[in-house]
């Protein structure tokens, strides 16, 4: 097991046994998996389920600062009772035309949300092609589980996509 995941397990097996009393310490945000500090540079934003957690902190941000930037978001979920933070996604394509599309994965719980953009497929090249006719232009965020993170930046690279285009952000054993 990677130093990288062992932390996680701890960390995970420390959250396990907190309660409303357990002190928590926070700092500033820091690491690489944050917006690029060009506006004018486009984005794609890939998450599979708890993935969406970063996401979500950016374009919440988005919101607050009234900032327009060219980003779409792909967010993969088994079922349309697994999306969160619907009233963010919403609000940042009405105020700022950031687009969300919505995956399902399981067929057995389609449709997608009524009203959503949305695919019943996995993440393939077609699809990224399909919504986003400049991705070679763009700097792709990936996040979620070890699998889908692999997954998507091997499509990406089969797309010409090169690695420093590429930003990575998992969550293992919780996506």
């Amino acid at each position: 097991m990677s130093d990288f995941i062992q932390s996680q397990v701890v960390i995970k097996k420390a959250m396990l046994t907190m309660n409303e009393k357990t002190p928590i310490v926070a700092s500033q945000v820091a690491g690489d998996f944050t917006l690029p500090k060009d506006i004018n540079q486009k984005c794609v934003f890939i998450a599979g389920g708890i993935g969406i957690t970063p996401y979500r902190s950016m374009l919440k941000y988005l919101i607050d600062t009234k900032q327009k930037r060219s980003i779409i978001l792909f967010y993969s979920n088994k079922s349309a009772d697994e999306i969160m933070y619907n009233d963010v996604f919403d609000q940042v394509e009405k105020d700022l035309g950031i687009p969300t599309i919505y995956i399902l994965t399981d067929k057995k719980l389609l449709p997608s949300p009524a009203g959503r953009q949305g695919e019943t497929r996995r993440i393939d090249a077609a699809m990224i092609q399909q919504h986003v006719p400049d991705y070679k232009e763009r700097i792709f965020y990936l996040s979620g589980s070890n699998a889908m993170v692999a997954g998507s930046k091997k499509i990406l690279k089969s797309l010409g996509i090169a690695d420093n285009q590429i930003k990575v952000d998992f969550f293992p054993g919780l996506a």
